[in-house]
């Protein structure tokens, strides 16, 4: 199939064929409403544009009274991470929003202290942040309330990397053409209908279907017509109406796998 493949993959490149991406193309998208599990209640909400995280913090103050804060422009600390970001905390007040007209010059923004988040996975992080010298640090995760269906009709498939190869060479490898998606629940079917060397082929990826936030996961078995069979895993699967993507890992009775699965919503044809 890998040398097969391969002539798929020159008839993609010809036409510009590109994987859609994700909502920042610094890193990971940690844009979502994290909590912690056991103390539901208060959360933060991370919104990253690019390397800058925009949070805002809903706790609760003395006599508890509901309290939010915001750390408008944390960015990556150390330079260049991509998993742990730093900012300015402040408490923001203003006029009441009952008010006939807002006068944004009542507004006030007081610096209180700092936030930090250093994520240990795309959906699991350890929050620290300072009000006033109090510190506080919680272990957060993605809040999740409603999966996401991935049923319809894509262009697109598998894009990887094959290692550790065994018969076949080393190399890139592409399963690329028509692509049907049906979901029942939380399982998945996942086929490409697509021409190797002016022959027509299927490969099927099949699984459950997890979701935490707005990310989710694949994990299963994939079946080829052209006889190759193995499990795979898709995990950070960003959806939305323009199409899906995600990271994919696999392995066949040929090779490893390293790359990225999806494409955009086809048209009617």
């Amino acid at each position: 199939m890998k040398t097969l493949l391969r002539a798929a993959a020159a008839f993609a490149a010809a036409i510009g064929l590109a994987m859609p991406a994700q909502a920042t193309t610094y890193s990971t998208d940690f844009t979502d409403l994290w909590f912690n599990p056991s103390e539901s209640g208060w959360g933060v909400n991370f919104i990253q544009q690019n390397d800058v995280i925009f949070a805002t913090l809903f706790v609760y103050g003395v006599g508890n009274v509901a309290q939010w804060y915001t750390a408008s422009a944390m960015r990556p600390s150390p330079a260049g991470s991509q998993t742990a970001f730093s900012g300015q905390l402040f408490l923001t007040s203003g006029p009441y929003f009952g008010a006939p007209t807002f006068d944004p010059n009542a507004v006030t923004r007081t610096a209180v202290g700092n936030m930090t988040v250093n994520f240990t996975s795309a959906t699991t992080g350890t929050l620290v942040y300072t009000v006033n010298g109090t510190q506080v640090t919680k272990t957060i995760t993605r809040q999740t309330w409603a999966n996401d269906n991935l049923t319809g009709s894509y262009f697109g498939g598998l894009t990887a990397t094959g290692s550790n190869c065994s018969q076949v060479p080393n190399g890139p490898i592409l399963i690329f053409g028509e692509l049907g998606v049906q979901q029942t629940g939380t399982q998945v079917a996942m086929t490409v209908d697509f021409i190797t060397s002016g022959a027509e082929a299927q490969c099927t990826f099949s699984g459950p279907f997890t979701q935490t936030g707005h990310l989710g996961s694949i994990a299963g078995n994939w079946t080829c017509t052209t006889g190759n069979t193995g499990t795979f895993t898709v995990t950070n699967v960003a959806s939305s109406v323009n199409g899906f993507n995600g990271r994919f890992t696999g392995r066949d009775q040929f090779c490893t796998y390293d790359g990225f699965f999806g494409g955009p919503r086809d048209v009617p044809h």
